[in-house]
């Protein structure tokens, strides 16, 4: 019985401690609904598909940054919607205005536009940084 007792405050303690983690630190639970990293591959006819580090820009940029046609998409509210992937917008655009990622250029192609903006302004700030700076860093070659 008193072993029984013990294991029950032990448990409690552990269930609280638990609780106030979460309640201390909401970003722990907020990110599992989104996946750790993304292959970006919709678009990869000419050069290797983009294994993209998804959570790791969660500290430079808004879900909607990328997002943008998620109004109110945050780490928080991901798994409550379905969220768009680029591609569903821009692989076959309606809009004419819209970017499409089968263009090449750093001008035209989505992906481009969003992320080598982002890099060069991230770049400028922080010298040492180790944000991709050439093609190759993203668009790996294949191994031959």
């Amino acid at each position: 019985m008193r072993k029984l007792f013990l294991m029950t405050i032990i448990m409690s303690m552990a269930l609280v401690a638990l609780v106030a983690f979460a309640d201390e630190h909401p970003e722990a639970a907020e990110t599992t609904a989104v996946p750790e990293t993304i292959t970006i591959d919709a678009c990869a006819d000419t050069k290797a598909a983009v294994e993209f580090p998804h959570k790791a820009h969660f500290e430079f940029a808004a879900c909607v940054d990328c997002h943008h046609t998620n109004e109110g998409l945050t780490a928080e509210t991901a798994a409550e919607m379905e969220v768009a992937t680029c591609s569903s917008c821009h692989l076959d655009p309606e809009e004419a205005e819209t970017p499409s990622c089968k263009e090449k250029s750093s001008k035209k192609n989505p992906y481009h536009i969003n992320c080598i903006g982002c890099h060069k302004d991230y770049i400028k700030e922080h010298a040492d940084s180790s944000a991709p700076k050439k093609c190759s860093a993203c668009h790996p070659k294949p191994a031959e």
